[in-house]
């Protein structure tokens, strides 16, 4: 035993000065190697290269200077701090106003995923205005139920701004609101720490957080903002709690609520934070109140998810793969964990982005981990490496699950740099020049998203020929960045219009579409029914014989087909059922020889489906007789009602299509409607009711 003391204080000698030399030597492997994002201004090698440079260099030689005093505590001075902050908030709202402009907040931003987002946003409102959170979206993919809309819906948190201002001006001002929100939350969670280490890393946050405005806002991903928010309000919430505030555990139940609601991966990754929180500081309490908050805030999402529990097999939970259902392949999860740890050796191959600032740091942050025990940013700093952890597993079979967790670093980090600097700088010029390397690494953007008035701001051309055409559904080659061939070898062509525009396409005449409004796959099992990037039903289109695709266009009632890809355009040409009737830059108009545009089908008489809404539809029938089959141009989804005069209508299942018995001669209509779920909605209000007089009196 006496050997083990010594052997303890020479480790935690060496500790320091050894990860931030290995630190600082990755950091320069990365910033000589790598050339990525060389274009972008806001990047490593752009208007930052030698500052970043400089002060590279200046930390270097100040640690090797001071190596002896490395892993003792330096301050910086508050001075010195605030004057960080003020430069980080400054690049911050910078960033934020040259990507979103007052002058376009009352335009449609039409991006990457931000126009898909924006109108399931608007559907998501629309929704909750009318007292429920789920519905049925006739436009798109034959009819499909919103629950499977998952993690592509903020609907919860824009309802205000967006009820109180209207759609573009209440998105945007949320969007401004999400990304000023995590140097907020930093300052707000460390509000017990020293006034130093507090105005730091909201500092550091800052300066991290501008890397949302070139990673996020480039993709459109805003949704995962949604879900550091909610994540972030209720680590907020939690420490609230263990210091005695009443209302923390009631806000960490709301923000774990609207997070199961929103994007509910990140409902996830906030429950392992503070399961982590209640083990760091061995805190049985916060895990009693964490077991009690996801407990009441499980049922209060219920409305959301409900469906998708009672009928999963309508469900899938990963968007990455095609195959509904398909066995996990542990070869490929095993081979891509492995290259998920082998790029942490490969510096020569990282983005200038929080994660890499995560992958250049990691030891350091481990450092503050283990030596920061009872405090904040320890704790803030080991969730970090839990996040890296976690960054191993992100792979095709996970889905999405471990990828989206990379979007909490900035929040994480911060915490844990300005631990580093304060507490293992050794020097006021060491820590000054670390802090000036970590404040000059993260890449943002100034350049401004676009924005439309309208869809028809796109391609006037096109968008009149889509308005003027007509048939039960039209089909429009959906402009995929995702591979949409499930085949492992071959991949499709990314879309060259960067934009996913197919969102705004119901607004023009009303019609529904042989289409998708997401990125790729989606996550029900209706994801074959789209033609997107050269492939219909997750293979090469060509795969499919062309007798087999129009009899599908035939029972879907498709007449108009618009296709981009050269691939899909040869396919209709030679297949003998489809005529070109309009080419306008990359598009092209087919016409289908012998249609069936009906969009309700029936034995004799007619039909039409008319007043299609989120929570129903009207089926008009005209001079049909008792006992002959119906079947309406929809996907078969057993949640649905239909009613005559107040009474019930059998529905059943047609080849995968809405049917039902006509119930009587004539001329009548069938109501389709759409369940409400209002005992759900009332149970859900009485969770949130329950947990928080609970959670605002007990545990304490």
């Amino acid at each position: 035993m006496a050997s083990t003391a010594p052997r303890a204080l020479r480790l935690a000698a060496w500790a320091p000065i050894a990860s931030i030399a290995l630190a600082l030597g990755l950091a320069w492997i990365n910033f000589l190697t790598t050339s990525r994002w060389a274009a972008q201004a806001g990047a490593l090698h752009g208007w930052r290269k030698p500052w970043y440079g400089l002060a590279l260099a200046a930390a270097t030689l100040l640690v090797v200077v001071a190596r002896r005093e490395i892993g003792r505590p330096a301050r910086i001075g508050r001075a010195t701090a605030l004057a960080f902050l003020a430069a980080g908030s400054a690049l911050l709202l910078a960033s934020l106003f040259h990507r979103l402009p007052l002058s376009v907040w009352t335009e449609i931003p039409f991006k990457d995923d931000w126009t898909e987002l924006f109108q399931m946003t608007v559907n998501g409102v629309a929704l909750l205005r009318r007292g429920v959170v789920v519905g049925w979206n006739w436009w798109f993919l034959g009819g499909y139920p919103t629950s499977t809309d998952i993690a592509q819906n903020f609907g919860l948190l824009a309802f205000l701004p967006m009820t109180i201002l209207g759609n573009t001006l209440g998105y945007h001002l949320l969007h401004a609101v999400l990304f000023v929100a995590v140097p907020v939350f930093v300052w707000w969670d460390l509000g017990a720490e020293e006034p130093e280490t507090r105005i730091l890393a909201t500092a550091f946050a800052c300066f991290f957080g501008t890397g949302y405005l070139y990673t996020i806002t480039s993709s459109g991903d805003t949704n995962s903002m949604v879900g550091v928010f909610c994540a972030g309000l209720a680590l907020a919430g939690s420490h609230a709690a263990r210091r005695g505030r009443r209302w923390g555990g009631p806000l960490m139940l709301a923000a774990l609520t609207v997070a199961l609601g929103s994007h509910a991966a990140f409902a996830v990754y906030a429950g392992l934070y503070l399961l982590l929180e209640s083990i760091y500081f061995r805190d049985r309490a916060a895990f009693v109140r964490l077991a009690l908050a996801s407990g009441f805030a499980a049922i209060a999402a219920l409305p959301v998810h409900w469906e998708s529990l009672r009928y999963p097999e309508f469900v899938s939970f990963n968007n990455t793969v095609y195959q509904h259902g398909e066995p996990i392949r542990w070869g490929q999860f095993a081979r891509n964990a492995f290259y998920n740890v082998e790029i942490l050796a490969l510096p020569q191959r990282w983005f200038n982005d929080y994660r890499s600032l995560a992958n250049v740091w990691l030891l350091p942050m481990l450092l503050v981990a283990v030596t920061g025990r009872a405090t904040r940013v320890g704790f803030y700093a080991a969730c970090a490496v839990l996040t890296q952890a976690l960054l191993r597993l992100n792979t095709p079979v996970a889905g999405a699950m471990f990828d989206r967790i990379q979007h909490m670093l900035p929040l994480l980090v911060a915490p844990a740099m300005a631990g580093l600097v304060l507490r293992h700088a050794g020097r006021r010029s060491v820590a000054i020049a670390i802090a000036a390397v970590l404040s000059l690494y993260v890449a943002t953007s100034f350049e401004p998203v676009r924005h439309v008035p309208d869809l028809r701001a796109f391609d006037p051309p096109l968008i009149d020929r889509i308005a003027a055409s007509d048939g039960s559904l039209v089909l429009v080659e959906v402009s995929p960045h995702r591979d949409m061939d499930s085949d492992p070898v071959r991949r499709t062509p990314r879309t060259p219009f960067d934009v996913h525009f197919e969102g705004l396409l119901p607004g023009l005449a009303g019609q529904r579409f042989y289409s998708q409004m997401i990125d790729g796959w989606v996550w029900n099992i209706f994801r074959g029914q789209v033609v997107g990037a050269g492939t219909f039903a997750g293979q090469l289109i060509d795969l499919t014989p062309p007798d087999e695709f129009a009899a599908e266009m035939r029972r879907w009632g498709v007449r108009h087909l618009f296709v981009w890809t050269d691939t899909s355009r040869n396919y209709l040409a030679r297949g003998g059922h489809f005529v070109e009737q309009w080419r306008g830059g990359r598009w092209s108009e087919f016409e289908m020889t012998d249609p069936d545009v009906r969009s309700v089908v029936t034995a004799r008489g007619s039909g039409e489906l008319r007043s299609l809404d989120l929570l129903g539809a009207d089926v008009a029938l005209a001079d049909v007789k008792a006992g002959d089959p119906v079947v309406v141009r929809a996907n078969y989804y057993p949640a649905w009602r239909a009613f005559v005069d107040r009474q019930e209508v059998s529905l059943g299942n047609s080849n995968g299509q809405l049917a039902f018995t006509a119930p009587r001669d004539g001329s009548y209509v069938v109501r389709l409607e759409y369940p409400r779920y209002r005992w759900l909605s009332a149970l859900a209000l009485l969770s949130v009711f329950a947990g928080v007089v609970c959670l605002s009196r007990w545990p304490r």
